[in-house]
């Protein structure tokens, strides 16, 4: 991850980068942004009929050669000299992506053509752009803000179908309109004690029920919003859920049949697995990082301590556990010390090998907590009640679709500073503190959204968003 420095992105320049990843492809693009972009595009692209692009209307596309050879005024491009055949688009500032001018070159893929027409760009005028810096100005000419900018990377990143749409939503804005509507709910209580304070020979009225009622109904929908960003990180990062049980209870069968792949190798000889394995599927649009793991009873040996360790990480830093138990046997000591350690989580019982005859009394699971679900792994039979049971989890955990917004570190902290200063100011007003305290508080809130949306810039904030991005973008 590149360091990110707010001098470097001087906007000034003409700033050139490879779009696309480079490789052997069929097509690629290059990007162009900045004041010197339109006479840079006219030393390198000779177009197949004779216009001036400087003039040519804004969002127009134009065929021709790109050359890496000084034009003359009526020069065509001598073989030789021309790097591809090429689209141009072209984009007039303000109707741009990044707000300035702008264009992008649509050539073949592949490594040589496009590193010689970047290569081309730059002994123009142009520099290399750093990571994200495109979408820097867009955000810094006022064509997105801050929410919308995280959207484009969580587009980029998106593994489910779910977690997409959820991106486009927030890129359209939708998110970035009820934190507008949620800040002018703020702003007008806080004119309210600003009016009070600053004007009090005016004898402004000012009803501490009214506030009292304002101030909740605003800590109700940040704290929504605030647990509705925690959950979005099942729909960008995955579902993570351990697969666990005694040995040869086949959870390495149940593995490569949710993976559709033998992906762990099974053997009916104990402790095959030595190591937490990490895999990622989707069921009906969510991501579930699925972990099968070594187990997590006591180890034998030191290198089953190891691989006993990283399973008790998985497990502790799991969102749900898949609890396989051998339907073939009676449960024994370690079944009921795994019962008793799933106990406090989101658990899904599977009673495994259905297909033989079953010795597990299904009493001795029925008063525990989680769903239960019965199949064969070997057999492949009962999968798609797991997969259901699964999705369910998702949904228990109270998923708030309305609210549903994708946010950084940084942003989550400072929505979290926001339900802060609104508790405070619901506090202030409830153990009768003087209304200047209240105020503050609203103040603080209004200065950590401000922070959330990019009206409020800092280096750590842009840090947070810019330095994930890939050059181009």
């Amino acid at each position: 991850m590149q360091e990110f420095r707010l001098k470097d992105y001087n906007v000034k320049d003409t700033i050139a980068a490879i779009a696309t990843p480079v490789s052997k492809a069929a097509l690629g693009i290059i990007r162009i942004s900045g004041r010197d972009t339109f006479p840079i595009i006219t030393q390198i692209f000779v177009p197949k009929k004779k216009k001036d692009l400087k003039s040519a209307k804004t969002h127009t596309l134009h065929y021709g050669w790109i050359t890496d050879k000084p034009k003359t005024p009526n020069h065509k491009p001598k073989t030789e000299f021309i790097v591809d055949e090429v689209l141009v688009s072209l984009m007039h500032k303000p109707s741009s992506y990044t707000g300035q001018d702008m264009v992008e070159i649509s050539s073949h893929g592949g490594v040589l053509v496009l590193n010689k027409i970047l290569e081309a760009a730059c002994k123009r005028g142009a520099r290399l752009a750093l990571p994200g810096e495109f979408t820097y100005r867009a955000l810094i000419n006022g064509k997105i803000d801050l929410l919308r900018a995280e959207s484009i990377l969580n587009i980029v990143e998106a593994r489910s179908e779910e977690g997409l749409m959820f991106a486009v939503r927030q890129l359209r804005g939708d998110i970035s309109r009820k934190i507008d509507d949620l800040k002018d709910k703020i702003k007008s209580v806080f004119v309210e004690t600003e009016a009070y304070i600053n004007f009090p020979e005016d004898d402004v009225a000012i009803s501490l029920t009214h506030l009292k009622k304002a101030i909740r109904d605003i800590e109700k929908k940040v704290k929504k919003l605030l647990e509705a960003s925690k959950e979005a990180r099942v729909l960008k990062e995955g579902l993570r859920c351990v697969i666990c049980g005694k040995a040869n209870a086949g959870k390495s069968t149940l593995f490569n049949r949710l993976l559709k792949e033998e992906r762990v190798i099974v053997s009916k000889i104990p402790g095959t697995t030595r190591d937490v394995i990490e895999e990622t599927i989707n069921i009906k649009g969510i991501p579930l990082r699925i972990y099968d793991t070594a187990g997590i009873l006591e180890p034998k040996d030191l290198v089953a301590k190891r691989a006993v360790e990283k399973s008790r990480s998985a497990f502790d830093a799991a969102d749900t556990v898949i609890l396989v138990l051998d339907g073939s046997r009676p449960l024994d000591k370690d079944d009921f010390f795994l019962l008793e350690k799933v106990k406090n989580k989101d658990t899904i019982l599977v009673v495994n090998k259905s297909d033989l005859k079953q010795r597990l009394r299904v009493k001795d699971i029925t008063k525990r907590n989680g769903r239960r679900v019965s199949l064969s792994a070997l057999k492949n039979v009962g999968i798609k009640g797991l997969q259901e049971a699964v999705f369910k989890s998702v949904y228990k955990r109270g998923l708030d679709r309305e609210n549903i917004i994708f946010l950084n570190h940084f942003q989550q902290q400072c929505l979290a500073r926001t339900v802060e200063s609104i508790a405070r100011a619901k506090n202030f007003l409830e153990q009768g503190y003087t209304i200047d305290f209240v105020n503050i508080a609203l103040r603080e809130s209004l200065d950590d959204l401000g922070k959330l949306t990019g009206q409020v810039l800092s280096e750590d904030i842009l840090s947070g968003i810019f330095s994930n991005f890939c050059i181009g973008k």
